[in-house]
């Protein structure tokens, strides 16, 4: 495989050759840095004209679960309270914690 590259801002950036049926390969030094394995998932976004991919781990879907009466009504009152906007918004975990804390 030939290894091109190009510059962006003085930095040599690894240059890809879109193949048959519109396959990369993603440089080793890239899939390393990001752990990035034969058989994992990358999602794909168009971002002006960029190509992004964000690793993604699948999970198995989780075994049904049964509700107590009294967990049944808790979820029924906290669906409620989504639909009727009684919720809050925190920018990450750490401020939902603190609000817990008040």
């Amino acid at each position: 495989m030939n290894h091109l590259s190009t510059t962006k801002g003085g930095k040599l950036m690894p240059l890809v050759q879109v193949r048959e049926k519109a396959q990369i390969t993603i440089p080793s030094k890239i899939r390393k840095a990001l752990g990035i394995k034969e058989g994992d998932y990358l999602e794909v976004e168009a971002e002006g004209n960029k190509i992004i991919l964000i690793p993604k781990i699948l999970i198995d879907k989780a075994e049904a679960v049964t509700l107590s009466k009294e967990g049944e009504k808790m979820l029924k009152e906290a669906l409620e309270d989504v639909k009727k906007g009684r919720v809050k918004k925190f920018k990450n975990a750490e401020e939902l914690i603190d609000d817990l804390h008040k």
